[in-house]
């Protein structure tokens, strides 16, 4: 606003001091001839004050305060970036492979008591599927057999009775197939924590169908979920999450078609089976195992890619 707005005339000046109202207000105020004179000048500033708020409102309804809207914007949340929301979806998907047995097995104090040991990690890919790698799958076999054993799933507060059919081993991949639910226990468990508030850190699997690709690329930007050396770990599963790219491939084999190789990785994981993603929320592999060569400081994932099984093949047309 310029000042020549701001300035009213001596006509303007003259009609504000001679409205009714205010002639009255000066009358009143009586003597000494002062405060006539400050009730004058307070009757001007309140002209100039309405008159100034009536240009402000004037203004805001032709076009609204760019600086205003800008603050007001900048108060907003900004939405997650980077891998934060991938990792909030494969955190929901990656779920552990384990052995349930009789205590009998370790002492017979135990016995009737049961237990479990996980062997692996895996990952749900879609309803009532659960991919993995055969070596995890060949451990718990093992284990099972061993210690009279039956292999489950295992979620926060849920664990799945699984069947493994020969047409879901392929590629160096295996799949799960679930045929039951299991939630004894659970729901006292969880009536514990909703009593404190905090269900909400506890959310249920998620069993939509995955994004996947057969086609990863060499130098291509990957991570994982793993269970690594770092102690006192937060939630459920207790995971790491690192990142890394695609070193090379390595030649096909009878059991593995499309096999790469990471580079060095900061750390080391403790269990196979870990679903490995991009940062556009892609399923690209499973890590099987780790190797390292003579040069490395330290060790490199091996990652069977999903090339070959039967669960990621286009649907056969008839």
């Amino acid at each position: 606003m310029s000042d020549k707005r701001n300035k009213e005339t001596s006509a303007e000046q003259l009609g504000v001091l001679f409205d009714p109202k205010n002639v009255l207000r000066t009358v009143a105020s009586g003597f000494p001839v002062t405060s006539s004179l400050v009730e004058i000048q307070n009757q001007l500033e309140g002209h100039r004050l309405s008159k100034r708020l009536g240009e402000i409102e004037a203004s805001l309804a032709r076009k609204p305060d760019l600086n205003v809207s800008k603050e007001i914007e900048a108060t907003q949340p900004k939405p997650a970036e980077g891998w934060t929301l991938v990792v909030g979806e494969f955190s929901r998907r990656i779920c552990d492979v384990t052995v349930f047995y009789d205590g009998g097995f370790e002492s017979a104090s135990k016995k009737g008591s049961e237990l479990f040991v996980r062997v692996g990690h895996a990952c749900i890919v879609g309803p009532n599927a659960v991919l993995t790698c055969d070596e995890v799958v060949q451990v718990a076999n093992a284990i099972a057999q061993q210690r009279h054993g039956q292999i489950k799933i295992l979620t926060v507060f849920v664990r799945y009775d699984v069947e493994l059919k020969p047409e879901d081993i392929d590629a160096g991949l295996s799949i799960f197939r679930i045929t039951k639910r299991n939630e004894e226990g659970a729901q006292t468990i969880r009536a514990i924590y909703e009593k404190h508030g905090v269900s909400t850190l506890f959310p249920e699997p998620l069993e939509t169908p995955v994004t996947f690709t057969i086609t990863p690329w060499l130098g291509q930007e990957i991570a994982f979920l793993h269970t690594g050396e770092a102690p006192e770990v937060m939630g459920w599963p207790k995971v790491q999450f690192d990142t890394t790219v695609i070193s090379h491939f390595k030649l096909p084999t009878d059991t593995a078609f499309k096999t790469f190789v990471t580079g060095v990785l900061p750390g080391r994981f403790m269990y196979a089976g870990s679903p490995v993603f991009t940062k556009s929320g892609t399923l690209v592999g499973v890590i099987s195992d780790s190797e390292s060569y003579k040069a490395d400081a330290g060790r490199r994932a091996i990652i069977r890619s999903l090339l070959g099984h039967p669960h990621f093949r286009p649907p056969k047309t008839k």
